[in-house]
């Protein structure tokens, strides 16, 4: 987070030095557009090649110490690593380093070439500054800043080349001095009150970097020859770009002059400070130049120019790729994306209404008089719709960009970049393009951030809608026109009506288009009306959320049940591998089942895998939901990982308990089991017994099973659910144990199919089905069979599923929610025999555990719970399927 502040006040602190500068910028920009562009542009490309030729400068070294990277993959990393060192100093080289390690490669051989970098780099620079400071001692006068900051230099070359022979030669002399520089660094930091300034380890690690950097070159010299023509490529680059400066500045320079004050302006780049220089060399370059016969308005001018095309304009392109850096993803605060995405949707909504208001204002008198006689009034009257209408789009995709939308990234980039224009052509109205090219600008730098995609199939929709709507209204336009002309002053052909349809679509409108009738006036607004529905259509499409139209593959299946069986410890682990379910694999092998219905993606339960994973996997699949356009909840989670989902940001929620009872304590003695004991014994004098049927279950016995299921469906008024429970299919039933229940006459009244919970030592039913007619109590019978054919088989409990709003909300302490949810278990058992259902389990004296529903916020909760229906059933609320009846 230190970062973070330390980012936006440097923002902030920027935005307030051109405020406050702003006469001297003025100044400053006319003096640069007096220059030669030819030139100018000469030494701006000259300087992207220096920072290319540094870039290569690093490869090399990275090859030399058997580090592998591609130039184009680290271009990036170079301009971010400048500004990394600018907000947080001193961490620009740790991003080299970050990045190799990221790439597989090795951090202790990254951090050895980058050593070797500053020397190759440094030396390099010596060479011009040695050649730079003869001059001036030859024909001026040294003073005395110059040569403290050339003593400074050397010192450090020297410094680092010894230290590097000592590696070499002395490594334990080596690991002295480095143990020496960490007591003292420690030392001066207990004196001020600061924690250890020296990490852990930082002597062994450093003592490595530097001895295995040095065995590198000293077994192989030949691999500094590639670094060594890079570094001073880099030079030879930078003297050429400082030298088109000043032809474009109109001043004519000698060698000696160039290369003295190149020197000095680096120099004190290199020594200064303050981070980069900033502030020194905007300084000390131009009065160095000023010392040898520059007139002072051209030495501040060239200075300035060379310190913007070598220093600021690739710190803002290290703004802007910064994010792009994998290395730079994980110094990054998940809540300050979150933040920033957040904000940047909400400033390109109120930029948006900005357009609306521009678009239906006047423009200023003064600064439509200096565009008058370029623009004609049909450009400048079709600046104004069109700001209006990117104000409208950028309203409409502002949603797009809270979701992480990548395509409503790239269309509001688009949006702003006629924006701009639309200002600038109506009247001048750099105050809005500003803001609007600031916008776009702080886009480009989130451009990591976005990476949402939409739903393949929507977006050729919406682009064939795009397309549609287009031609669509243009034969909409010319037909009206052609057909329609009696209405307006001028009398369209075919050919004319579709002329003016193109002119309407492209400059937004012409004044000569005249109606002389009410319809008329109505059909050319119609036009527009038309383009924008049809638009509005096509943008929907292309930021619609990812629909999942396939089920799980057969190999996404396997890799399931394999963990599931590994890991599976709940009554939901077996429901998790039916077919209505699709799969998220974290990295480190957990599994999260799940389905999305509209924008929501539901998983069933908590990840399922080793318990050490259950933080990543479920930081994984919300990052999957979210790179899908989906905003992930989970239901019917364990009390267990409750903290992981509030540390993510989640909210809980209660939503009833599950009834475990002990079967190995379970019995029908004493006096509280009295009327389930007279039930039993009744419901066997009339010859009710139970059976347990193993898999495979014969087609006779699965059609006299679905006969009773049909039978229960038909007394219930309902249909099969899905999601959180099983539903009578034969594939999946033929598999299961059932335990029926057969009356006297061997007719199956009733039946349950036991499922697995693999790795806990539990067991627990899915389907529960029953006749109509059958006598009362049977399925008390079922349960109690159920309990001890559990025992006989050696587990200790078993699962009698959720009882949906029991036992929550009766707490004072309780969550308002909650308690609006046990007013719903109180009062509603006329449509949902919730407490029916509690009371049927309650006697059977189960341990109640609770289970909970997870959703990013309250605002979210109503489309969850409209998502959970949707996944267990196509009809009813889905309370009535949260319960296995």
């Amino acid at each position: 987070m230190t970062r973070v502040w330390i980012l936006r006040l440097l923002i902030v602190g920027a935005i307030w030095v051109i405020i406050s500068r702003l006469p001297e910028i003025e100044a400053l920009g006319r003096t640069l557009a007096g220059a030669h562009w030819t030139y100018l542009l000469a030494a701006a490309i000259l300087q992207f090649g220096f920072w290319v030729a540094h870039t290569l400068l690093y490869q090399t070294c990275f090859r030399a110490m058997g580090v592998s990277g591609r130039l184009r993959d680290l271009l990036p990393v170079m301009f971010s690593s400048i500004f990394i060192s600018v907000v947080a100093p001193a961490t620009g080289t740790a991003l080299w380093v970050d990045d190799a390690v990221q790439r597989g490669q090795s951090g202790v051989k990254a951090a050895a070439a980058t050593v070797l970098v500053r020397i190759l780099y440094f030396s390099a620079f010596a060479v011009v500054l040695m050649v730079g400071l003869g001059w001036l001692y030859r024909y001026h006068d040294l003073t005395i800043y110059e040569k403290i900051a050339s003593v400074l230099l050397l010192l450090v070359i020297v410094g680092w080349a010894a230290v590097l022979l000592m590696g070499q030669w002395f490594p334990s002399a080596l690991r002295w001095l480095l143990s020496l520089v960490g007591m003292i660094g420690n030392w001066l930091a207990s004196r001020v009150g600061r924690p250890g300034l020296i990490p852990p380890g930082w002597v062994e690690n450093s003592a490595q970097e530097l001895t295995q950097a040095a065995s590198a070159v000293a077994s192989h010299p030949a691999v500094l020859l590639p670094p060594a023509g890079a570094a001073v490529a880099c030079e030879v680059i930078d003297l050429a770009s400082f030298y088109a400066l000043f032809l474009a500045f109109d001043h004519p320079v000698s060698l000696g002059v160039l290369v003295a004050g190149y020197a000095v302006g680096i120099l004190f780049w290199i020594i200064a400070i303050t981070p980069q220089g900033i502030g020194v060399v905007e300084t000390t370059m131009p009065l160095a130049l000023a010392s040898l016969d520059v007139p002072m308005a051209k030495a501040l001018t060239i200075s300035l120019a060379f310190r913007g095309l070598g220093f600021w304009l690739p710190l803002l392109a290290g703004f802007i790729l910064v994010h792009r850096v994998p290395s730079f993803r994980k110094w990054r605060h998940p809540a300050h994306t979150a933040a920033s995405v957040a904000i940047v949707s909400l400033l390109t909504a109120l930029m948006g209404i900005v357009n609306l208001l521009s678009g239906i204002t006047p423009s200023l008198a003064a600064r439509l008089h200096l565009i008058r006689a370029d623009l004609p009034l049909e450009v400048r009257h079709g600046g104004h719709l069109a700001a209006s209408m990117a104000g409208f789009a950028l309203i409409m995709l502002a949603r797009g960009l809270s979701r992480h939308k990548r395509i409503a990234w790239l269309l509001t980039l688009l949006v702003l970049g006629v924006s701009i224009v639309s200002h600038l052509v109506k009247g001048l109205d750099y105050e809005e393009a500003t803001l609007a090219a600031a916008l776009a600008l702080w886009l480009l730098s989130l451009r990591g951030s976005f990476n949402a995609v939409s739903d393949p199939p929507s977006v050729t929709q919406g682009l064939i809608a795009v397309a549609a709507a287009l031609v669509f209204t243009l034969a909409y336009g010319t037909l009206g026109l052609y057909l329609l002309d009696r209405h307006f002053s001028l009398n369209f052909g075919l050919a004319a009506a579709l002329k003016q349809s193109l002119v309407m679509f492209t400059e937004f409108g012409e004044p000569s288009l005249q109606p002389i009738t009410g319809f008329g006036r109505y059909f050319a607004r119609s036009i527009y009306l038309v383009a924008a529905l049809t638009f509005a259509y096509a943008l929907v499409m292309l930021l619609r959320p990812v629909l999942m139209r396939r089920p799980a593959t057969a190999a996404q299946r396997r890799r399931a049940r394999d963990i599931v069986e590994a890991h599976g410890r709940s009554s939901l682990a077996h429901i998790a591998l039916l077919p209505d379910k699709h799969y998220h694999f974290s990295t480190a092998g957990s599994v999260t089942p799940f389905a999305v219905r509209g924008a929501t993606a539901v998983a069933l339960g908590d990840p399922i895998g080793p318990p050490d994973d259950a933080r990543d996997a479920i930081r994984e699949f919300a990052e999957h939901c979210r790179r899908h356009d989906w905003q992930p909840a989970w239901f019917q989670v364990l009390p267990d990982y409750l903290d992981l989902y509030t540390q993510a940001g989640y909210q809980t929620l209660r939503i009833g308990h599950e009834a475990i009872v002990d079967v190995t304590t379970f019995s029908l003695a004493g006096g509280e089991a009295k009327g389930l004991r007279h039930t039993i014994n009744r419901l066997t004098k009339l010859g009710y017994e139970a059976q347990v049927h193993s898999p495979p279950l014969s087609p006779r016995l699965i059609a006299q099973l679905r006969e009773v299921s049909d039978d229960w469906l038909t007394s219930v008024h309902g249909t099969e659910k899905r999601f959180s429970l099983g539903w009578f299919d034969e594939e999946y039933l033929r598999d299961c144990p059932v335990m029926a229940i057969h009356d006297a006459a061997g007719i199956i009244m009733a039946f349950a199919n036991l499922i697995p919970e693999y790795q806990l030592n539990e067991a627990t039913i899915d389907l529960m089905r029953q006749r109509r007619e059958t006598e009362r109590g049977t399925m008390d019978l079922l349960f109690v069979r159920l309990f001890e054919y559990a025992r006989d088989q050696g587990h200790a409990t078993f699962n009698l599923g959720l009882s949906p709003l029991a036992g929550i909300g009766e707490a004072p302490g309780d969550p308002a929610l909650e308690r609006v949810l046990h007013y719903v278990f109180e009062s509603i058992d006329r449509f949902y025999d919730f407490k029916g259902l509690y009371e049927f389990k309650s006697k059977f004296n189960p341990e109640w555990q609770p289970r909970f529903l997870i959703y990013p916020n309250a605002i979210s909760l109503p489309t969850v719970w409209t998502a959970l229906e949707r996944a267990q059933s196509a009809n009813g609320f889905a309370w009535a399927y949260l319960w296995r009846k």
